[in-house]
């Protein structure tokens, strides 16, 4: 892709293109030349959302839902998901709400940048941010601080921005509780089901399996297949042949000494008793004295500190005992941090005044500076940089292959090269049965080509690819004689859900006239079936109902029923069958409840409106914005 012709700007073709590309600019204008870009994804306001950047959120938000579906996650699952739209709406949503916090001057400083990254938990060892590890997370992730940093100082931009959008968004009691009211409601049910797989005698005769085959011919279509050559240049092929100089190892640690050093920490409980900033004197000497107070308790023969700060503490820390774990120095607001890192451990601080009020510290732990050593820093630069090494002898290895192809066939060239090219077996969109890591992202290229097209170089998680697209085995319907067992086992669970349905029919029919739940046994469709109701249970509105399941269908039936309409007006589908049902009880939650959960309501309620509110005001924008997308990106 781009970013690697950038990275990889060595070979004479590429240099080329590059000069080519750059005369192109002057001759024609940047205008022009996008018109024809087939790096251009869409165009929001003059502003090109890249191709680059297309496949960095597509390849991110794939990889989210690997680990959400694992195997499960098939070419029509993805198609279902409509990542595609989704990715694309979200880099045009993205790049909208940047201009418009342009178009307000909204900043953001280094400072709070390096906050926001400070407080990511995947950055941080023992609850403090480590240097180390934000730098080899970020290179597990391929992606260099750098980027990584450009990335979260526009999320901040998006988070200022909507901050000032939804900041009036007000909820109040009555809201709240006929919110909570609606949600809390529960139903408890009586019912009757009619599970299709008990209807087992059904008989199949041919003229039926050939007209429902015929009607359901669509079920029975294969999947697009292709197949492809390829060429894999493995990084860890290479790793025997690189060879880390001492010289190369102490460079880089001399370069690179932040990543290996820890700084100073300390361990701290605290008392705060709170007085605003600019409060006056006489406030302000009032809680000082109680600050002094407490601090003579503290520092008595049998004091526990930790208890103190449950009993006197007006911090978020409080229930903790006022434990505030490890920080650094510059973690905390100055006054603080000057007093905390001049004590030793075990020592209490007498009150410390901050913008917060007035503290009390006791330090638990010293925890000194420490930096490893070249010695002890070695196995880990070492492995860095073979890694870097290999990876990038692969892809020079890939670039010296590639520059010899023209509309050569892969397997041909490869065999001139002295390389190996791999032709698959016809695959789907789970990719090659061959590959393992990189088979998604695998897959989802070779789908891009068009026959006898060869691939850029494609460098994913094992290394590099080129691909040539060999055949395509386009969708087909297949033959009776190839499906007969899958249909006859569709045909069979039709017909027994068609027969559960009749059953549960003529049931309610009969409950409807009677109203009353009924204790005769009916022989419908060759089953005996006892219709004595069974009881739900108690469920609440998008609840799964206890002993029937998650249906939904049948969950919003049931807050429809009253003591005067107890029966639902049908029979409901389900995953087993059809079922008939019946109100049993229907009751409000109490007054207690909701006040006891009225802020985390009001909290919810407002994050709805939130979400809404900005939603509607990127579509404001949205409509009044000239945002151009390519066609072959808007399905």
């Amino acid at each position: 892709m781009l970013h690697l012709m950038r990275k990889h700007a060595t070979s004479w073709i590429i240099k080329f293109l590059l000069i080519a590309i750059a005369i192109v600019f002057v001759f024609w204008g940047v205008g022009s030349f996008r018109e024809e870009n087939v790096n251009r994804v869409a165009e929001v306001n003059g502003t090109v959302i890249t191709i680059d950047q297309y496949y960095d959120a597509y390849n991110n938000v794939i990889e989210g839902y690997k680990r959400q579906f694992g195997d499960n996650l098939d070419d029509k699952l993805l198609e279902a998901l409509n990542i595609k739209q989704q990715v694309v709406n979200t880099l045009i949503e993205r790049e909208l709400v940047l201009q418009e916090a342009k178009k307000l001057k909204i900043r953001v400083t280094d400072e709070e940048l390096a906050s926001s990254i400070k407080s990511i938990s995947y950055f941080q060892k023992d609850g403090i941010f480590d240097n180390r590890y934000y730098v080899n997370v970020l290179r597990r992730n391929r992606m260099t601080p750098e980027q990584f940093e450009i990335s979260q100082r526009r999320s901040l931009y998006l988070e200022k921005l909507r901050g000032l959008i939804i900041g009036s968004v007000k909820v109040a009691d009555d809201e709240a509780r006929e919110w909570f009211e609606y949600e809390n409601e529960t139903v408890n049910l009586d019912y009757i089901a009619f599970e299709s797989d008990r209807y087992t005698d059904i008989k199949l005769t041919e003229e039926a399996i050939n007209e429902y085959y015929e009607k359901n011919k669509d079920n029975y279509q294969t999947e697009l297949e292709i197949k492809v050559a390829y060429v894999h240049f493995d990084k860890k092929k290479y790793m025997p042949s690189v060879k880390i100089e001492a010289d190369e190892i102490q460079t880089y640690f001399e370069t690179h000494k932040s990543e290996f050093e820890s700084p100073k920490t300390v361990e701290a409980r605290h008392i705060l008793l709170k007085v605003d900033a600019d409060s006056g004197s006489d406030k302000d000497a009032a809680v000082k004295k109680r600050a002094q107070e407490v601090y003579q308790e503290s520092l008595k023969k049998d004091a526990d500190f930790a208890k103190l700060a449950q009993k006197f503490s007006e911090g978020p820390s409080k229930d903790r005992g006022g434990y505030l774990g490890k920080f650094k120095k510059e973690d905390m607001v100055k006054p603080f941090s000057d007093q905390a890192f001049s004590m030793k451990t075990g020592e209490i601080s007498e009150p410390v005044r901050t913008s917060f009020g007035w503290h009390i510290i006791k330090v638990e732990n010293v925890n000194e500076a420490t930096s490893l050593t070249l010695a002890a820093a070695t196995p880990e630069i070492q492995e860095k940089l073979i890694n870097e090494r290999s990876d990038n002898l692969a892809y020079d290895a890939a670039e010296s292959f590639f520059d010899t192809l023209y509309n050569d066939s892969l397997t041909s060239a490869a065999q001139a090269s002295g390389l190996s090219a791999i032709e698959t077996d016809f695959f789907g969109s789970r990719g090659p049965s061959n590959l393992y890591r990189d088979r998604y992202s695998f897959s989802r290229a070779a789908f891009e080509l068009e026959k006898g097209q060869t691939s850029e170089i494609m460098g994913w998680d094992n290394g590099y690819y080129i691909i040539q697209l060999l055949e395509k085995k386009e969708p087909f319907v297949q033959k009776l004689v190839v499906v007969r067992d899958r249909v006859e086992k569709d045909l069979k669970k039709e017909l027994q859900i068609d027969q559960a349905y009749k059953s549960a029919v003529a049931c309610l029919n009969t409950l409807s006239a009677s109203e009353q739940e009924p204790t005769i046994t009916a022989k419908t469709a060759k089953v005996e079936q006892d219709y004595s109701f069974t009881t739900s249970g108690v469920f609440k509105r998008n609840e799964a109902i206890p002993e029937i399941g998650n249906e939904k269908e049948i969950n919003t039936a049931a807050f429809s029923l009253t003591e005067s309409n107890p029966f639902g007006y049908t029979v409901y589908k389900g995953l087993k069958g059809y079922y008939v049902i019946k109100l049993k009880e229907r009751k409000q939650p109490d007054d207690k409840a909701f006040q006891d959960a009225l802020q985390s309501v009001k909290d919810t309620l407002r994050q709805k409106r939130e979400n809404s509110l900005f939603e509607n005001w990127i579509e404001g924008i949205k409509m009044n914005s000239k945002i151009e997308i390519e066609e072959r990106y808007r399905k």
